[in-house]
């Protein structure tokens, strides 16, 4: 049976479901021993929970299990860690004017806070003090298993699956005049601003993970349309560095950076009410809308 997991809210609490059969299932009605706390909870013991899925058979699942207009959370609330690595796909270096072959060492990345993380809907809100907003969709990547000092062998089998993300950011945040250099926290790690998911896709069902189609459109049109061919630096290399620097766990999320096609003049910048529609080939189809806020009582 082909499916995938996700979080959907119930009775105004996260539940953990099975994404199948062109509908959504609670997950403690198919499989016993499920944890409360959406999908989140079931990370520490993944490996039981996917050993378990694989083997049902493919027939139709039980109809108290079935979720009637869900509606569709993050797939994770909320991992420890949330890791960014930019500066990874040949033809955004060439979009950006640098040198499209790798650096001696893997290119920066950030760690913004898990309040950045919201699911599909109108959901990312774009502050009225900016008028640069940007996309990038990226794989991103769920981890099954504690990674520290990894070998790329450990990284690989340590992940869980795949998911959507879309990296919003303001471009006009990014330098702020500062003799620090550039601001990457007001700029790309705001409240919302790293939606993913719908739902995880097992990692057992993503044969080549360094060979999938990337495709983002604004309001119907197409921005970025790549492959993950395209890193310079390949997803194990990406965790097994990151692990060196910093533990991983169970459940943390690696964004894994963004080919070319984020927005190129001010008339391509998003505004309030535009919709975004970010597809990976094999993993899922992610879809957001912004809207604007006003400006703060001073």
């Amino acid at each position: 049976m082909e499916y995938a997991l996700g979080t959907v809210l119930l009775d105004s609490r996260p539940v953990a479901a099975l994404a199948a059969q062109n509908g959504w299932w609670r997950l403690d009605r198919v499989v016993a021993d499920v944890p409360e706390g959406g999908l989140r909870a079931m990370m520490p013991h993944w490996s039981r929970l996917i050993g378990t899925l694989d083997h049902i058979p493919d027939e139709p699942l039980p109809a108290a299990a079935r979720i009637d207009q869900p509606r569709v959370l993050a797939p994770l609330l909320y991992p420890n860690k949330l890791v960014c690595v930019g500066a990874v796909y040949r033809d955004h270096l060439e979009q950006m004017n640098l040198p499209a072959e790798r650096w001696e060492k893997m290119p920066l990345f950030l760690r913004p806070p898990t309040t950045s993380i919201v699911g599909p809907g109108r959901t990312i809100r774009i502050p009225w003090n900016v008028s640069q907003f940007d996309w990038e969709i990226e794989l991103a990547v769920v981890l099954a298993q504690p990674l520290r000092n990894a070998t790329e062998a450990q990284a690989v089998a340590a992940i869980a699956g795949y998911t959507v993300g879309i990296d919003f950011g303001a471009r006009d945040l990014l330098d702020r005049g500062s003799a620090i250099g550039i601001d990457l926290v007001r700029a790309k790690a705001q409240d919302s601003w790293a939606p993913m998911g719908p739902c995880i896709r097992p990692a057992g069902q993503i044969a080549a993970p360094q060979d999938l189609r990337l495709r983002l459109w604004v309001n119907g049109e197409l921005k970025q349309d790549s492959t993950t061919a395209n890193m310079l630096f390949p997803i194990a290399e990406q965790l097994a560095t990151i692990s060196h620097i910093i533990s991983l766990e169970p459940g943390d999320v690696v964004f894994s950076g963004s080919p070319a096609g984020s927005a190129r003049s001010e008339s391509e910048f998003l505004k309030p009410g535009d919709r975004v529609r970010a597809e990976i080939e094999g993993i899922g189809t992610l879809e957001v809308e912004t809207y604007g806020d006003e400006p703060e009582a001073q």
